[in-house]
């Protein structure tokens, strides 16, 4: 097929993810960046192609299909905590980058391949905006891959909690016929490596040779520490001793919600959820209840782009230099936008006019007067089945108590986390304290 030819195809394909992407998410079908929306995927080929490798770390939070079996237009949504590392998932060019009201901050790249077919996958729902920029060239293997961006929960990713929404196409070089692929034998509540081969075979690509390895830094959160144990079974012999809050160490690997990682001479696994990326600067804000609902702004001091209700729980995002504004995501809706400025829904702050889909996860700024800080944040659980455990104070300080079985958690079940000790989450179950592995959530949200 001509070069020329097949840019106008890809161009004419782009530009239909585009225009589409507001009517196909009116249909409730869930992240756009995702424009073209077959009723059904097209499965990819068993086998084990080795053509790609998983974007970035985390819990599969939707296949094909959301939980209760609604289509999912994408590979894979994976949830992890905010800015989280998001990788190219192969070699290609970069076609598109940019905000819209239901992908936040995205990144498409398009894929060569022989034969009939070429590819192209998108990673939306980013924190900021990307690093990379349409025409740049990136690798999926050198210096561990190609860092787009990292993963957050912009655009209409609300409901989902922080997640990088993971979508392989596979685009006809001739008709343009565009294929959403799944991902063949990928459950939901299943665990993702950065890195590691995504399963399936993709006619016309070449393997990627060799696995990259993708390290990333994280810095322990626990007050009294984060046990570090010698297998992912923590038991009391497993035990290597504890890391000191504020330590940063670098993630060489992990399994089902445990990272492995090397400290003091010594490599062992400890709970994501006793982490958060290096990076991240997300801390909780909460909107006190004395107001029905306050206002959010687009600068410090400046116009007003929408309300949130008194009482919510925010992720917050910094403060001006001041101290006294804080950066917050807010959900946009009709109910909750303020703003006339068509404009507005191209921006990452701003309201949302005239929206295209439900909701849109924005930034903007609350005074602190009107909100403050707060150790407690929501998260969900990601695989079926999860104990929680009993309350028990041991030399003053609320632990779990193993002997107590509360009941169980279903998959995808938002708790309030209160407090957290050694990778474990305290909630609040049914009037009662408890505690969960916070492993098996998404992490702090």
């Amino acid at each position: 097929m001509p070069t020329d030819l097949r840019r106008t195809v890809s161009a004419i394909v782009l530009a239909a993810f585009m225009f589409l992407a507001g009517m196909a998410n009116l249909a409730g079908t869930g992240a756009a960046g995702d424009a073209i929306r077959p009723a059904n995927h097209t499965s990819a080929s068993e086998g084990t192609g080795r053509a790609f490798v998983w974007p970035t770390t985390g819990w599969v939070a939707a296949n094909d299909t959301y939980v209760g079996g609604v289509h999912h237009p994408g590979a894979a949504d994976i949830a992890a905590p905010h800015h989280t590392p998001v990788r190219a998932a192969r070699a290609g060019r970069v076609v598109s980058t940019g905000w819209s009201d239901v992908s936040g901050w995205y990144v498409r790249i398009e894929h060569t391949a022989a034969g009939s077919y070429y590819y192209l996958t998108s990673y939306t729902h980013l924190l900021e905006r990307p690093r990379v920029r349409e025409g740049d060239v990136v690798s999926a293997v050198a210096g561990g891959g190609t860092v787009l961006g990292y993963g957050s929960r912009t655009g209409n990713a609300n409901m989902s909690g922080p997640h990088t929404h993971f979508s392989i196409r596979r685009v006809d070089k001739v008709t343009g016929r565009v294929e959403q692929l799944s991902i063949p034998g990928l459950t939901i509540g299943s665990w993702v490596d950065s890195g590691d081969h995504i399963p399936g075979s993709y006619s016309g690509l070449t393997p990627i040779p060799v696995e990259p390895a993708r390290p990333f830094d994280v810095r322990v959160t626990e007050r009294h520490g984060l046990g570090m144990y010698a297998s992912t079974r923590r038991r009391g012999d497993d035990y290597l001793g504890a890391i000191p809050q504020g330590t940063v160490v670098t993630v060489t690997g992990s399994e089902r919600g445990q990272y492995r990682v090397r400290h003091d001479g010594r490599t062992g696994w400890v709970a994501h959820s006793g982490t958060r990326p290096a990076g991240s600067t997300a801390t909780g804000v909460r909107v006190t209840t004395r107001y029905a609902t306050v206002n959010v702004r687009r600068s410090p001091g400046g116009p007003v782009i929408g309300v949130v209700r008194g009482g919510t729980r925010l992720t917050g995002f910094g403060t001006d230099e001041s101290g006294t504004w804080n950066r917050v995501q807010w959900r946009c809706t009709p109910a909750t936008n303020r703003s006339d400025v068509t404009a507005d829904r191209t921006r990452e702050t701003g309201g949302c006019p005239d929206l295209s889909s439900t909701q849109s996860m924005k930034y903007g700024w609350i005074s602190g007067g009107v909100s403050y800080p707060t150790s407690y944040f929501p998260t969900r659980t990601r695989v079926s089945g999860v104990t929680v455990y009993g309350d028990v104070v041991v030399d003053g300080l609320s632990r779990p108590d193993y002997d107590v079985t509360l009941g169980s958690l279903g998959i995808r079940a938002w708790v309030t986390v209160t407090g957290s000790r050694n990778g474990w989450y305290r909630i609040d179950y049914g009037g009662t304290r408890g505690w969960i592995r916070g492993w098996l959530t998404a992490g702090r949200q």
